[in-house]
């Protein structure tokens, strides 16, 4: 049975240190499992990394960059949204102090031409420092502002 590593997020260079170490252990002929055991890892796991090793040398240890689409919008112009956010509704022409789901997908649109559903802005703006209040998007508190 696996167990836990021991840190929250993934440490990149923890992680290829530990494929490194436990191919290291096998080339000096210890077994699978008790590589495994000893890494807390599942054995499969310690086989799928001897057979990247076999197959592509030290290169097959590395990480692999992340998968999946890029995202429609850039880091640089996405880091400016809540500059814009905190300008309030008034400075783009809506008629309500209000910032909904819908009218910050549409500045989105009418600042950088990208489309995002209001689905996937509520999805976006908590990782930006965003949160929802009462029907509108507020900019999240300092922890010491909180009760």
């Amino acid at each position: 049975m696996a167990r836990h590593l021991g840190y929250k997020l993934r440490d990149v260079k923890k992680l290829e240190a530990r494929r490194v170490r436990a191919v290291a252990r096998l080339k000096r002929g210890e077994s699978t499992s008790a590589v495994a055991r000893s890494l807390g890892v599942g054995i499969q796991s310690v086989q799928r990394w001897a057979r990247c090793y076999r197959l592509h040398g030290k290169e097959g240890l590395r990480p692999l960059p992340k998968s999946g689409p890029r995202p429609k919008l850039a880091r640089e112009k996405l880091a400016r949204l809540p500059g814009l956010l905190t300008k309030g509704p008034f400075a783009f022409g809506f008629d309500t102090p209000v910032w909904t789901s819908e009218r910050i997908a549409s500045l989105i649109w009418s600042r950088f031409r990208v489309r995002y559903s209001a689905d996937h802005v509520k999805r976006l703006l908590p990782g930006l420092g965003w949160r929802w209040h009462e029907h509108t998007w507020l900019p999240s508190r300092p922890k010491y502002l909180r009760s």
